[in-house]
């Protein structure tokens, strides 16, 4: 079987979880899903944002962000450093809008689109210039090109990243940036726990990267990296919990995701975590 992202036949079963298969490819190990669901849409939807464990998503995306704004401010930060000032940024996946809302009252001229009609509408309502869209699917207005393309926990979730890639460097200017956050299945902590790993959350989880074979996916879509390193979060209680309940599959976790959302003073406590296993990187648009 081949790997899409360095041609080599050598992709071997790995795991499988909710009935889906993941396989690691023995030359880049990129580790990728395979039979992808044709529409992914359904599970992007309100429940995703709102606590519908099912659907592996979050368990109030609204509040969970608020309290998780220091690493947007941190990303945000090393973004106008590395395009040595602010500009037009651009976000696929922006959810509900809380990195464009950032962006935006930080001097950014900033619009986005996302899958979940949900949440563009969410976005809307706090005035934000976003649409609904997948990104295969998205037409770039006439005349619109941006300094930075900025993505958050999204590459993880595209079937085809090299063609996703090659889209969003035609929405960039000539020396533009994609700016972007996910899991690192070459860390410390991904090898030590290997297929019990948390970021394996089939179907929504796609193909994951570790720094290796991200830098081949940058240069096979156009892009040379200029910054690469790896921060930690800040998560709310409930959503631990519900990561556990992903994890483990033990329903206690699954009682206590919703016990705690619906718990004033347990919703708003948060935990800073850093495991090393989330990479952020910054690449410019060769031409």
């Amino acid at each position: 079987m081949q790997c899409f992202l360095c041609g080599a036949n050598d992709k071997k079963f790995y795991l499988e979880k909710n009935g889906f298969n993941y396989f690691r490819c023995g030359y880049c190990d990129l580790i990728s899903l395979e039979k992808v669901p044709v529409n992914l849409s359904d599970y992007y939807g309100k429940g995703y944002f709102t606590g519908d464990l099912d659907l592996d998503g979050y368990m109030d995306y609204e509040s969970e962000k608020e309290l998780t704004i220091g690493t947007f401010k941190k990303y945000l930060d090393l973004i106008t450093k590395a395009n040595k000032n602010t500009g037009s940024l651009f976000e696929v996946g922006c959810a509900t809008g809380c990195f464009l809302d950032l962006a935006k009252n930080s001097g950014w001229s900033a619009a986005g689109m996302d899958i979940s009609s949900y949440a563009i509408d969410e976005c809307k309502k706090k005035g934000l210039d976003a649409s609904c869209s997948t990104l295969e699917d998205f037409n770039i207005p006439a005349g619109s090109h941006y300094d930075v393309v900025a993505m958050f926990d999204v590459i993880e979730h595209l079937i085809n990243p090299v063609a996703g890639l090659k889209k969003i460097k035609g929405l960039l200017k000539t020396g533009g940036l994609i700016a972007f956050g996910t899991p690192d299945s070459g860390s410390m902590w991904a090898r030590v726990w290997k297929t019990k790993w948390h970021a394996f959350v089939p179907p929504q989880h796609i193909n994951l990267f570790s720094v290796k074979n991200v830098k081949l996916l940058l240069q096979k879509s156009g892009f040379e990296p200029v910054f690469v390193s790896h921060y930690g979060k800040t998560f709310a209680l409930p959503y631990i919990f519900r990561l556990l309940n992903t994890w483990t599959k033990i329903r206690f976790w699954r009682f206590m995701a919703n016990f705690s959302s619906n718990n004033k003073c347990l919703k708003n406590i948060s935990i800073p975590i850093n495991f090393g296993d989330t990479m952020f990187v910054i690449a410019k648009k060769i031409i």
